[in-house]
């Protein structure tokens, strides 16, 4: 059986496992209904509207769902679900579902060692391509409605390409950012910029030595280029200053500083000795996003710094103490509020927000997987508050 046939019959056997299992359809119907105040109906929750509504439709929240397939050769693809739901009330707003080739892994949230803050960084800013790496180093973005890859290379051109290491869509421009050089252990091999639909033609190449340019540009770009070179980071709004989770040290600051040697964007920042995060003050939290200069959301923790990022001065804790499993939260865009997964005893993931002045967290919808998991090798991933 030729590739292309084995290809073919991967990509329709997901897409069939998706719509028997919810994929297009209104989970209000099924697993993913039960909103907090009875919603989950929604003007988009009729089957026909749920694979044509805008997924980042005003105040809505976007959970993304990943799964490996294996295609019985020993190659292995992914499946990707993107479900967007009101905050107000958990109405279900849209889906997106696609079943990517063999060879392909999306950028972020697919790992196996669970979701990330990072997830996304994988997704543009409508929501409607994911960055992938095709065969572990060629940065690439897919269609959510097709699976299939856009703005592709020439397949008959004799060409020769360096590496990609990493894939990352910049949030604001939406062009697709990849290292070049990162796989053959080029030091100072460059970054490059795309349009993700127009392909090759529209690629921009920014030298390494202006690395140090970008992270100190802003912190949308500070953390795409860094998610290039595998590395995500919460960049604070003016850029310059970044946050990181360590499992052995901890949460850690860093500032962008001069070349340290190594590989990569990382080299260029340098640990800022902040106290109160030192060897015998350690902060066990993976960092989300600043909700201003000096004021970093840390999973469902809330740490306050002094200007200059030497102290740490106040830690508060923006959910009661419990026993659920609780992470991943996102910023509303006005800042007020945040919104978080959270499981509990029965296994089940919900939707919460929770508001920034204090309070018991509301639910808002419950998040059931969109697809059967048997070897509970999903990964939900709440990645935005559009």
């Amino acid at each position: 059986m030729s590739q292309r046939i084995v290809k073919a019959g991967l990509a329709a056997g997901a897409a069939l496992v998706l719509a028997a299992c919810g994929g297009g359809s209104d989970p209000a119907t099924g697993a993913g209904s039960a909103g907090a105040q009875g919603g989950g109906g929604g003007e988009a929750g009729q089957e026909g509207d749920a694979r044509t509504a805008p997924l980042t439709r005003s105040d809505s929240l976007t959970v993304a769902f990943c799964q490996p397939v294996e295609d019985g050769t020993g190659g292995k693809s992914y499946q990707v679900v993107l479900r967007s739901f009101a905050a107000k009330d958990g109405a279900f707003a849209g889906e997106r579902s696609a079943a990517l080739p063999t060879g392909t892994e999306p950028a972020a949230g697919c790992g196996e060692d669970g979701p990330s803050y990072s997830a996304g960084t994988a997704f543009d800013k409508d929501l409607t391509l994911v960055a992938a790496l095709v065969d572990g180093d060629r940065a690439a973005a897919f269609d959510m409605a097709t699976g299939k890859e856009v703005g592709a290379p020439d397949p008959d051109s004799f060409t020769k390409r360096l590496d990609n290491g990493s894939a990352a869509f910049h949030p604001v421009t939406g062009r697709l950012w990849y290292d070049m050089g990162h796989i053959d252990s080029d030091a100072q091999g460059d970054l490059a910029s795309r349009d993700p639909k127009g392909g090759l033609k529209t690629e921009e190449n920014i030298p390494f030595a202006k690395i140090p340019d970008l992270l100190k540009q802003d912190g949308p770009t500070a953390e795409t280029v860094l998610a290039t070179d595998g590395l995500h980071v919460a960049a604070v709004p003016a850029g310059g200053v970044v946050a990181t989770g360590n499992t052995t040290l901890g949460v850690r600051l860093s500032k962008v500083g001069p070349e340290s040697g190594g590989i990569g964007a990382g080299v260029y920042l340098t640990d800022i000795a902040t106290k109160g995060l030192d060897e015998n003050d350690k902060v066990f939290c993976e960092p989300a996003f600043w909700r201003n200069a000096t004021t970093l959301v840390c999973d469902l923790q809330q740490l306050t710094f002094s200007a200059d990022y030497t102290k740490l001065l106040k830690t508060e804790a923006l959910v009661p103490e419990n026993d659920r499993v609780n992470g991943q939260p996102v910023l509303s865009p006005d800042g007020k509020s945040f919104a978080f997964l959270s499981k509990g005893e029965d296994g089940r993931r919900g939707l919460f927000r929770g508001d920034f002045s204090g309070g018991e967290p509301k639910k808002i919808t419950s998040v059931d997987p969109p697809v059967p998991d048997p070897e509970q090798q999903l990964r939900t991933t709440l990645i935005r508050w559009n």
